[in-house]
């Protein structure tokens, strides 16, 4: 009898930023990290004999888990193990997803399909079938195999004969545990993640364990120069007196003039964020600053005062790192005011403190937040 652990990624960008990630490529955040180091306790002193995790990002970045107490072990790759593919929802905020799809995808996904997705009975013969040839390339052994939810919750449901629907999410790194003998696997655990505590996405984000979370889900929709030049200098002013308890150097004219040429350039440059039928956020995108560098640049960077502490936030951040992602920038900045309180938030969603600057209105940190896709290993 083989044992597997099937264990599920940590938090990664996607579920920070309420985007759709399939086989998009994408990082861990800073919570994901944390949880690594919590899984590696939790197989400190169990036997493991092979690793194995899907070729993208995030499931490598969390096999390091392993290896922290267990560092002889060669780390093998299967793109078998990958998650579903989600088509043209690859990177979409959830928000602007098809409702009726989405329902579909996340209660029966057997009558589910976008164009470019992948079918979801080949999705369970695709795990079920890698799973079951790793057993047989290590018969009687414990290994530890790192994957993605929808894919564990599809094969545990095929496994259970319970409806997808029925089955909840497992929360990052989760693990589920398995028995393969003569050609069969069954479940003997689903999604214990026991080990995370107050590190579990599903408590911080409020989030039931088996729900991706609509209510939390913004849409984009581009803000219109001319049109709104009102809302635009609005919010711009709000935000500066937020940054700086006055409007010393606030120029709205100069900054109104700036953000109509980039939307005339890009209207992808300057964004609104809503929530149902609430305006939300703002983003403002500078795509020719720090383009020698390689950075991309955050202008602005707004939040309605009723939506704060909801992590739509994190959604303006998740926008803008897609954004300068596809345009080839291995780093995102911005100017902060040393003040602000959103300094915190920015360090607590990757950003890190670069440099300091003397701005019109104040002294301003520099704030750099890498982007490139990488994988990382737990120190």
């Amino acid at each position: 009898m083989t044992r597997i652990y099937l264990i599920r990624h940590a938090e990664a960008e996607g579920n920070l930023y309420r985007r759709a990630q399939g086989h998009y490529n994408s990082n861990l955040t800073q919570l994901g990290r944390r949880q690594v180091a919590a899984l590696a306790e939790r197989f400190r002193d169990e036997p493991i004999d092979a690793l194995w995790a899907s070729d993208l990002i995030r499931t490598q970045s969390t096999a390091s888990a392993i290896l922290k107490y267990h560092p002889s072990l060669p780390l093998h790759i299967d793109p078998a193990l990958r998650e579903v593919d989600v088509g043209c929802w690859e990177d979409r905020p959830w928000g602007e997803i098809d409702q009726e799809q989405y329902w579909l995808f996340t209660h029966e996904p057997e009558r589910w399909h976008v164009p470019g997705s992948e079918d979801y009975g080949h999705l369970v013969r695709r795990i079920t079938a890698a799973l079951l040839g790793l057993a047989g390339a290590w018969p009687g052994k414990t290994l530890a195999v790192v994957s993605h939810a929808f894919a564990i919750r599809a094969l545990s449901s095929s496994l259970m004969g319970v409806p997808f629907g029925d089955i909840p999410y497992g929360d990052n790194t989760a693990v589920t545990t398995l028995e393969a003998e003569n050609g069969a696997l069954t479940l003997v655990s689903y999604a214990d993640a026991s080990h995370l505590g107050a590190l579990s996405t599903f408590a911080r984000q409020g989030l039931a364990a088996d729900h991706l979370g609509k209510k939390a889900n913004g849409r984009f929709t581009p803000v219109r120069l001319p049109g709104e030049e009102d809302l635009y200098t609005r919010v711009y002013s709000e935000t500066w007196m937020a940054s700086h308890g006055s409007l010393k150097g606030f120029a709205p004219a100069l900054y109104l003039r700036s953000a109509v040429q980039r939307v005339r350039e890009d209207p992808q440059c300057l964004l609104k964020l809503y929530y149902g039928e609430d305006l939300t956020g703002l983003l403002e995108l500078d795509p020719t600053r720090g383009t020698g560098e390689g950075a991309g640049w955050i202008s602005l960077l707004w939040v309605s005062e009723p939506m704060r502490g909801r992590r739509f936030g994190a959604q303006l951040i998740g926008q803008a790192v897609s954004y300068f992602r596809k345009k080839g920038r291995d780093r995102l900045r911005l100017h902060v005011s040393q003040t602000n309180p959103a300094v915190g938030f920015y360090e607590a969603i990757g950003f890190r403190r670069a440099g300091t600057s003397e701005g019109v209105g104040g002294s301003l940190y520099l704030m750099e937040m890498d982007i490139a896709p990488r994988v990382w290993f737990l120190p």
